[in-house]
C-alpha cells in the first residue's frame, strides 16, 4: 500500500462517519419536534381511552364498544380541556362529557372531568320538586315522608 491509498481510505473512511453522525442528528431532530407536539385531538383521544380503559373494572364500560370522538378543544401551556363525546357502536343515545388534561412528558393525561351542570351530571336537566310526593308503598319500618315538618 503506498502512502496516497493508506491517505484516501482514511478520508472515505471519516466521510462515511460524518455522513452517519449528520443523518443521526436529522433524526434525533425530527423525533424530537414530533414528539413535542401533542396538541391535537389524537393525542386527547389517546388520553381519554387510556384513562378509562384502566377503570374498565370500576366503571364496567369496553372502551372497545364506543366510538369515542373530540369535539372542541384547548390547550394552554401544560393544561388542556376538551369536550369528549361517546356513543355505542351499536347504535343509541351518546353523551358528552367535558375533561381536563395534564400533559405528562409527550403525552396528556386525565386529570379530571370538568362540572357540566347540576351535580356534573348533564346541563339543563331539571331537578324534581321539592315537596314531590313519593310513589308507591315505603318499606314497613319506614317513616312517614313528611314526618316532623311543621
Amino acid at each position: 500500500m503506498t502512502l496516497n491509498t493508506i491517505s484516501w481510505a482514511g478520508s472515505l473512511h471519516r466521510a462515511k462517519i460524518g455522513l452517519v453522525k449528520r443523518i443521526l442528528l436529522v433524526v434525533a431532530v425530527l423525533l424530537s419536534g414530533c414528539a413535542r407536539d401533542i396538541n391535537n385531538k389524537e393525542a386527547i383521544r389517546a388520553a381519554v381511552i387510556e384513562h378509562l380503559s384502566a377503570r374498565q373494572g370500576q366503571i364496567g364500560l369496553s372502551m372497545d364498544m364506543m366510538d369515542v370522538d373530540v369535539g372542541s378543544m384547548s390547550f394552554q401551556k401544560d393544561q388542556a380541556s376538551a369536550t369528549i363525546s361517546f356513543k355505542p357502536k351499536a347504535g343509541g343515545e351518546g353523551m358528552q362529557i367535558p375533561y381536563a388534561f395534564e400533559r405528562k412528558g409527550d403525552k396528556w393525561v386525565v386529570r379530571s372531568r370538568m362540572e357540566s351542570g347540576p351535580g356534573g351530571h348533564g346541563a339543563g336537566q331539571a331537578l324534581p320538586p321539592a315537596e314531590a310526593a313519593p310513589t308507591g308503598a315505603l318499606p314497613p319500618g319506614h317513616p312517614k315522608v313528611g314526618a316532623g315538618k311543621q
